[in-house]
C-alpha cells in the first residue's frame, strides 16, 4: 500500500479499517533522486521541484515508511 499521507492520518485509517498493533518499523528519507525512479515524477517534474525545492532540501523531500499491522480475525 502507498501513498502521500501524513504518517498518523495514515495509521488513524488503518485502525479504521480494522488493523491493530500499527507500528512503524522503517523511516527512510526520500529525496529528488528517488522521486525520478517513479514514472509519476516526469523529467520536466524533477526540473521543477529542483528550482523550487531549496538544495539542502534536495536528499530530503518526503519520508518513506514501511510498517506492519495486524488484522484480527471478525468473531
Amino acid at each position: 500500500m502507498s501513498g502521500a499521507l501524513a504518517e498518523r492520518v495514515f495509521a488513524d485509517k488503518l485502525d479504521k479499517v480494522g488493523f491493530a498493533d500499527v507500528q512503524v518499523v522503517e523511516r527512510r528519507p526520500f529525496g529528488l533522486g528517488d522521486a525520478a525512479r517513479y514514472p509519476l515524477f516526469t523529467p520536466d517534474l524533477i526540473e521543477l521541484m529542483r528550482r523550487l525545492i531549496p538544495p539542502a532540501r534536495h536528499d530530503e523531500v518526503a519520508v518513506s515508511i514501511t510498517l506492519t499491522a495486524t488484522r484480527p480475525h471478525a468473531a
